[in-house]
């Protein structure tokens, strides 16, 4: 398991392989959005403070907020990336399977301070 506590630059994380290159639709509705490769976080804004990000396998991340996003993406690199904008990575987890799942915890808020992200 791997954590971090970073000012969030827009106030989006982004998860998703690194040799993925396609964009996300940000409306602004919400606070998660995801394609078929990626998914997008809303955090608390950088000015307000830091936002925690937590990721590791299912089992070793200790999950005790909101389930925000449960899904599964291709992973043809063997790594997933937690980025911030302007595609600055500040986790990164190798030996994933070529299609992971992920699931990922908020606090509940649109402007989060804490993002778990667990693999498996």
């Amino acid at each position: 398991m791997k954590s971090t506590s970073v000012p969030v630059l827009n106030s989006l994380v982004f998860i998703r392989d690194p040799t993925n290159v396609d964009r996300l639709e940000i409306d602004g509705i919400g606070r998660v959005w995801s394609s078929d490769s990626a998914v997008a976080v809303g955090c608390v804004p950088d000015c307000d403070g830091d936002t925690t990000i937590t990721i590791g396998w299912e089992d070793e991340v200790s999950p005790d907020a909101a389930l925000v996003f449960d899904g599964v993406l291709p992973t043809p690199s063997g790594t997933i990336v937690v980025e911030t904008v302007p595609a600055v990575t500040v986790l990164e987890m190798n030996g994933v399977p070529e299609r992971t799942r992920v699931r990922i915890w908020t606090d509940g808020s649109q402007a989060t301070e804490r993002v778990t992200i667990g693999l498996g």
